[in-house]
């Protein structure tokens, strides 16, 4: 078998509030003075019951992610672990509203978070990233602002969250706003809504779909993505612990691939999930039968399709 860590790679689809070292959420608790329960949950257990069971695992994180210094550390740290796993091109996605509990602005949260990036020994980007349950014209305002920063190691703009609660249509002048900054466009899609998610994210133009495992579920549009080029940013484990898949054997990235989908391969959130992007492929090799050739061409896929 190959050694997947010696492989150069790139990873486009990345939560940094999922990517934290552990040692990193004892530190700031400890320096920030958080009354947290011992010990830390980090990762989400196999059982984890759907995505949205999935959420609680990234709340602590957030709460430790409240000033610039802080975003800015996990930011770089986060670089540096990826680094290590031989990803040497990454996106890197978060929520600016998320991070703004404490009083700290959407624009110094912005700024930190490149600033971190910058400073990686890889290239790396950001996407921010709009939540389902907010407010659309929250979601319009920081949209505005993260445009700002277009050109200056921003590059993407994205919508996630209770997707079966909140159809993506909800925020279409949020993304309006952003492509109209210059940010280009995904959407998670199609994980725990069926193939109409993912229907409502090409209605906003998106030239990428966060995960979209539901398009093996509908043979038209299959064909349309595969005819459009639009490519999928699949997590193959994250879509197991969401349970967007039964199992992991069961998973149809294989079919996708092989029906002519463009598809990546990402970790989502590798604390969260619990593992890394060697391990995703290895898995996918292994459980899923991928040769490395097609292991390599989704490499390629998501060197063509990134962002940055």
């Amino acid at each position: 078998m190959s050694s997947y860590r010696a492989w150069p790679k790139a990873e486009l689809h990345f939560h940094l509030d999922g990517a934290l070292r552990p040692s990193t959420v004892g530190e700031l608790v400890e320096s920030e003075g958080l009354d947290v329960p011992r010990p830390f949950l980090l990762t989400a257990p196999d059982a984890t019951p759907s995505l949205v069971g999935l959420f609680e695992y990234f709340e602590l994180p957030i709460n430790v992610m409240q000033t610039e210094a802080s975003l800015e550390r996990v930011a770089y740290e986060a670089c540096v672990d990826a680094a290590a796993d031989g990803i040497d091109y990454i996106e890197v996605r978060w929520g600016p509203l998320l991070h703004t509990r404490r009083g700290l602005s959407v624009e110094a949260g912005i700024g930190a978070v490149l600033s971190g990036l910058e400073a990686a020994p890889i290239r790396a980007v950001g996407i921010a990233c709009a939540l389902r349950q907010d407010p659309p014209e929250a979601n319009v305002e920081m949209a505005r602002v993260a445009g700002a920063f277009a050109g200056r190691g921003l590059v993407g703009f994205d919508l996630a969250g209770d997707e079966a609660r909140y159809p993506p249509g909800l925020h279409a002048r949020a993304f309006e706003a952003a492509r109209a900054a210059g940010l280009r466009l995904t959407c998670h899609a199609g994980e725990a809504a069926g193939p109409e998610s993912v229907e409502g994210a090409l209605r906003l133009g998106v030239e990428r779909v966060a995960h979209g495992v539901s398009v093996a579920e509908d043979a038209a549009l299959g064909e349309r993505v595969a005819r459009e080029g639009i490519v999928l940013d699949v997590c193959p484990t994250s879509n197991w612990k969401t349970k967007a898949v039964r199992s992991l054997e069961q998973h149809p990235l294989p079919r996708l691939i092989r029906s002519g989908v463009r598809c990546t391969i990402s970790t989502d959130a590798p604390t969260v999930i619990g593992g890394t992007l060697s391990h995703e492929y290895e898995l996918c090799s292994r459980v899923l039968g991928l040769t490395d050739d097609e292991l390599r061409a989704c490499d390629l896929t998501a060197r063509a399709a990134a962002f940055g």
